[in-house]
């Protein structure tokens, strides 16, 4: 299951979040944890995927994301890092981080809002959600 917004997605609705995302453009940066399963099995999807030093107005204009998707914490950056990224590169849709459960993600959520004002962003709290293996190990 996922929480959002601190309710629980059954996994019926996980289904329908994969058929929102169904003939989307994601832009995901630097996955260091496996894809959220929403993403598993859409189709029709673009999916990119980018390293936060790649990101530019360039990068921005040629995939056009509809969604951009992000660890919440990485070891090279966090959200707010990729937050000030994408608002200086002319990004200014949705933005989602995906992260193990969190003790308070609204706290999280504030912090991200002041420098992400008026903007869609939300945190998807995913139980069990495992390292990927190229995620270098401290």
């Amino acid at each position: 299951m996922i929480s959002r917004n601190g309710s629980h997605i059954s996994p019926s609705e996980l289904g329908a979040k994969s058929a929102e995302l169904a003939d989307r453009r994601i832009l995901v940066i630097e996955p260091s944890m496996e894809l959220p399963h929403a993403l598993r099995g859409v189709t029709g999807a673009a999916v990119t995927i980018a390293r936060l030093a790649t990101i530019d107005h360039a990068l921005i204009e040629r995939t056009a994301p509809d969604l951009v998707l992000s660890p919440l914490l990485s070891e090279a950056f966090d959200i707010l890092d990729l937050a000030h990224v994408l608002l200086k590169h002319g990004y200014t849709g949705p933005l989602r981080a995906y992260c193990l459960p969190l003790p308070n993600a609204d706290l999280i959520k504030q912090e991200v809002r002041q420098i992400w004002p008026e903007r869609d962003f939300d945190i998807f709290e995913i139980p069990g959600l495992a390292p990927s293996p190229n995620m270098p190990r401290r």
